[in-house]
């Protein structure tokens, strides 16, 4: 029978040929080591990036780029790709060279901060075959370099006077680290640019007396743009930081004065004297939201608001000496979103107050959260309204951790009954976790030493001793303090019954749950510049927390 089949196989002898040249084919394959690509050739070549696929090198000069190669075939040629095109053809003369360093370029000499450069790399082997492109990036810049604390720092280039004129711009490019060394003052027809992920370190000033205290300042008709995000903000901070010996006050402030092109987002501002001045500044053109200044040591603040009309959001204030917010002059601008918080009193030769309205003030602010370092801590105070002219309102908000919660001063305007027509309001919100809710220091008159009674912010008994709550805040009652007027001082008659919220406490702003105002409040029903909302504070609760990401705590870490 198998002598029959092979008989028949040798009579169809194209069949059978067929039969033994797929055999032999398998029996290659089969062998195959891996060094072909299954046809008989050599493998295709391959290039690879030795290390960073990307690199920052000076205007002008020379950049290298390490290559690793592989080409079973032999080399051939580096081919180099600019802005997709050829532009060059390098011979390899080493036929089984695997490394080679790229180092013909120049970065141009035009370059400016932060424009980059892209390459691309294929090796072709000797059947001219090319790999697949592998790319690296150049970025240019225009500053030396410098050491501090052991970090290299790209150190801003600027004239002693520090005036940066009509003309000149200064961009700091993103995820770089950069050293000023004196103030900047942005003139007319200037401009200031600084992407996210920038750190600018200001030098610390260890010699007042000999230095001038560093800082930037826009000045009107310049143009600022800083634009961090929340999980790169733009930090500016002290020098000391990377010699660990930063401290408040290291540096001046960062100051818009009459200017009417900025944007500021997501930028920390770190040991200054005042994190943020906005000094004259009208609301038009102008977008400051997400800033946080963090241990400022100076007398104006954290963030001071002086004249002007400019409208923030999402602010923070952590640890200033003295005020965490300043309102001040003329100001007549709106502010929502705003967290102050004090976790230790850190000035001993003043009463801090984290939220204080002032001067001829005119200004609306909701949501608030102003948290103290407890209410056993003396002299530290969370929200004061002072001087005749002031008539400052405040809406949903959370004041809790003082030993005095709110001081109103000398002759401030309150229309004691009546929250529509009232001059100065604090209303719909939440004092809690204070040694007094507040110290009323206003007078009949200026001979008259007697306080009236307890503000009107924390409710009164009316003419048949029934209890009134005008302002929805968190008053459910008046207990008789058991002392007369004349022994009183400047303690209140009564003693407040107040509600708390819980999770707000020292260092800590975020409540267990959403708290709602009285009256389900919306502070838009103010003005249409307030976000509609109906909680009470800055942060709504954990899942709406807007601080994450971005803003440090008091220890350091960020949140």
């Amino acid at each position: 029978m198998i002598m029959k089949m092979y008989n028949k196989l040798l009579t169809q002898k194209p069949i059978f040929l067929g039969i033994l040249m797929l055999a032999f084919v398998f029996a290659c394959s089969s062998n195959d080591d891996g060094g072909d690509n299954g046809g008989g050739d050599p493998a295709a070549p391959t290039i690879a990036i030795s290390g960073e696929t990307s690199a920052i090198a000076k205007a002008g000069e020379t950049f290298s780029v390490d290559l690793t190669l592989n080409a079973p075939a032999g080399n051939k040629e580096l081919v180099v790709y600019f802005n997709n095109g050829v532009l060059e053809t390098i011979t390899l003369d080493a036929d089984d060279a695997t490394s080679f360093t790229y180092n013909t370029r120049t970065v141009p000499a035009d370059a400016t901060e932060g424009q980059e450069f892209e390459y691309e790399f294929a090796l072709a082997d000797d059947l001219d075959r090319d790999s697949d492109r592998v790319a690296f990036t150049v970025g240019a810049t225009i500053y030396d370099t410098v050491d501090v604390g052991g970090e290299s720092l790209f150190s801003v280039d600027a004239p002693d006077d520090g005036l940066i004129v009509d003309g000149t711009s200064i961009t700091l490019a993103k995820n770089r680290d950069y050293l000023i060394t004196n103030r900047l003052i942005f003139q007319s027809g200037s401009s200031l640019t600084i992407e996210e992920g920038v750190t600018v370190y200001m030098k610390k000033q260890e010699d007042l007396a000999i230095d001038p205290l560093t800082g930037l300042k826009a000045e009107a008709g310049s143009s600022i743009s800083i634009q961090g995000t929340a999980t790169d903000p733009v930090v500016i901070t002290s020098s000391g930081v990377l010699t660990g010996n930063a401290a408040p006050s290291d540096w001046k402030d960062f100051e818009l004065n009459t200017v009417t092109d900025a944007t500021l987002r997501y930028v920390r501002a770190e040991y200054a004297f005042t994190g943020f001045r906005v000094v004259k500044v009208e609301d038009a053109n102008n977008t400051l939201e997400y800033l946080q200044s963090y241990k400022a040591g100076g007398d104006k603040g954290g963030l001071e608001f002086n004249n002007g009309s400019v409208n923030a959001k999402y602010l923070v204030s952590t640890n200033s000496a003295e005020h965490g917010f300043r309102l001040s002059g003329t100001y007549a601008g709106k502010l929502q979103f705003g967290i102050a918080v004090m976790s230790e009193r850190v000035n001993l030769d003043d009463n801090p107050f984290q939220l204080r309205i002032r001067d001829k003030s005119t200004t609306i602010v909701s949501n608030f959260t102003v948290i103290g370092p407890g209410k056993d801590i003396a002299e530290v105070n969370g929200f004061r309204v002072n001087t005749p002219n002031t008539t400052g309102k405040v809406y949903n908000s959370i004041v809790a951790g003082f030993e005095n919660g709110v001081q109103i001063d000398n002759k401030v305007r309150i229309a004691d009954e009546d929250l529509a027509t009232s001059l100065t309001v604090l209303a719909y919100s939440y004092i809690f976790d204070v040694t007094k809710a507040s110290t009323d220091l206003r007078k009949v008159a200026e001979t008259d030493p007697v306080p009236l009674h307890l503000d009107p912010f924390f409710g009164y008994l009316d003419g048949s001793d029934a209890f009134q709550n005008p302002f929805s805040n968190n008053v459910t009652g008046l207990t008789d303090a058991g002392m007369s007027a004349a022994d009183q001082g400047s303690l209140p008659l009564y003693t407040p019954t107040l509600e708390t919220i819980a999770g707000i406490g020292v260092n800590d702003f975020i409540p267990d749950a959403t708290v709602t105002a009285k009256d389900n409040h919306d502070p838009s029903t103010v003005d249409d510049f307030f976000t509609s909302v109906t909680f009470v504070g800055a942060v709504e609760n954990e899942a709406g927390d807007w601080t994450v990401g971005w803003v440090k705590n008091p220890d350091g870490t960020i949140r």
